[in-house]
């Protein structure tokens, strides 16, 4: 999901529901709404002692099944909690949310509790969320429940704690097990540190693996003397949907801005990512280039569902795209997952991470706190919005979950779900999702560097990152530095 532009619009032109204490909604469909009533009430609400607002929309939480939950949690909620908490819920159709949630803020009407909201969601709301750090110690909040590294990534870029860990897709490498087997190779490793063969587990084994389990229309592999490459049946590895700083982010943490908020950097790591990445497409061989992506060889950009790759860089939100949703079929029977490869020494998860934050403006943030505690807790909300529990304790519901309703499609699979912590513990910091300076323009202009990547043979990359760079630059001159 991108970042929404900034331009503000009026409320009469929203569609939204609010949803007070009683757990009906103000509407009894999706309508619009043209009563200034809904915000008027939030912020009434949001005065009172004990009285808060949820938004929901910036992020997930808009589909039928999560706006039931989210209204029988409320309502279950205001009636049951010993805290004289009143939740009042706001929720706008995502495409709106952005600039709903400017205004509200704009004319002090900002909602107290946000959510669930990604890393990408709050681009363009830096400094306007509470930084929790006392919120935590005065109600003897237990962050050491999670891992470190988890817990530091709900920091923003200035140290402050704006979210709990919540709900997570981590990154990991998934593979083809029937291709693997036919190769006679072992399974990927499942652990950070893990060999493989006798060698380090690194992109460059990666490649070596990809390479082995390449194949042209007669059976012989990218290896192979006389090998087609203008007929290749099966590649060996894939980044199917990922752009530019998510590939980066793979090899290694980084950014396209320096921490000033204004200079156009290229990590050295993210070079090395794009010279290894167009290496395997132009000249190993062993990862497709755009128009194959775009083939039926390789289902139309669903290059893992084809049965013709034997390894992608995937996350838990592209499972589903293994089967055909309609007939629940798929044309691979057999696919597990492994750890995400080192470079270098170091492993790098890039991820996705839903959370609450408490709006700074918040005239209730205790209350808003206790809420957001309580939402995070809930079974039925964690399990409608999705994504790996971050939490020990609520990972098996998760696991079990994702194993029923993958076993009448994939009889017998036993998915190493162990993969999505140990990558939760190496996550990409920062992340691949934060905002740039001049984000739709800088968006389009290293999106283009990636087409480019994949459609021409011939380039001189580091080269085309320098151009890239100073493009880059240039975007950024053009607007406001992030941190002033």
């Amino acid at each position: 999901m991108g970042k929404r532009g900034l331009s503000l619009i009026t409320l009469a032109a929203i569609p939204m529901f609010v949803l007070g204490a009683c757990g009906q909604t103000s509407n009894a469909s999706p309508t619009p709404s043209t009563e200034p009533s809904s915000a008027a009430q939030g912020s009434a609400a949001s005065a009172s002692s004990g009285a808060i607002t949820w938004f929901v929309g910036l992020g997930s939480g808009t589909q039928p099944n999560q706006i039931d939950a989210e209204k029988a949690f409320v309502a279950s909620y205001n009636k049951l909690n010993k805290d004289g908490i009143t939740i009042t819920l706001k929720i706008v159709p995502h495409d709106s949310a952005y600039d709903v949630l400017k205004t509200d803020i704009a004319r002090g009407d900002a909602p107290d509790l946000i959510g669930p909201v990604g890393v990408k969601d709050r681009n363009g709301f830096e400094g306007l969320f509470l930084d929790l750090t006392q919120e935590i110690a005065k109600n003897n909040y237990d962050v050491k429940a999670f891992a470190d590294p988890a817990v530091e990534f709900f920091r923003d870029s200035s140290g402050a704690q704006i979210g709990l860990p919540y709900l997570v897709n981590s990154g990991y490498i998934w593979y083809n097990k029937d291709a693997f087997a036919k190769a006679g190779l072992p399974n990927l490793p499942t652990t950070v540190g893990e060999m493989y063969q006798g060698k380090t587990w690194d992109w460059n084994a990666l490649g070596a693996v990809a390479a082995q389990l390449t194949l042209d229309k007669k059976g012989k592999k990218s290896t192979d003397s006389g090998f087609d490459k203008a007929n290749i049946v099966q590649y060996g590895v894939d980044f199917q949907g990922l752009d530019a700083r998510r590939i980066g982010s793979l090899f290694g943490s980084g950014s396209f801005v320096d921490s000033d908020g204004k200079t156009a950097t290229i990590p050295a790591v993210w070079a090395e990512a794009y010279n290894w990445y167009y290496d395997a497409i132009w000249k190993s061989h062993y990862a497709p280039n755009a128009t194959v992506e775009a083939s039926a060889l390789l289902n139309q950009g669903n290059s893992m569902a084809s049965g013709n790759v034997a390894m992608s860089a995937a996350w838990g939100t592209s499972i589903s795209s293994l089967w055909d949703s309609k007939t629940s079929t798929a044309k691979m029977k057999s696919w597990d997952i492994g750890v995400i490869p080192s470079w270098k020494g170091n492993t790098t998860s890039p991820m996705d991470a839903d959370t609450f934050v408490i709006a700074k403006a918040s005239k209730n943030p205790d209350a808003a706190f206790k809420a957001m505690v309580a939402i995070e807790a809930d079974p039925t909300l964690m399990q409608d919005y999705g994504g790996l529990p971050v939490k020990a304790s609520a990972q098996a519901a998760y696991t079990q979950s994702m194993d029923a309703t993958l076993s009448p499609i994939f009889p017998g699979i036993k998915v190493t779900w162990s993969v999505l912590n140990e990558m939760l513990m190496h996550p990409a910091s920062p992340s691949d999702q934060v905002t740039l300076p001049a984000s739709t323009q800088a968006t389009t202009d290293y999106g283009a560097l990636l087409t480019k990547l994949q459609t021409k043979d011939g380039l001189d990359v580091n080269a085309e990152l320098t151009k890239l760079q100073a493009i880059l630059q240039a975007d950024y001159a053009a607007v406001q530095p992030l941190n002033q």
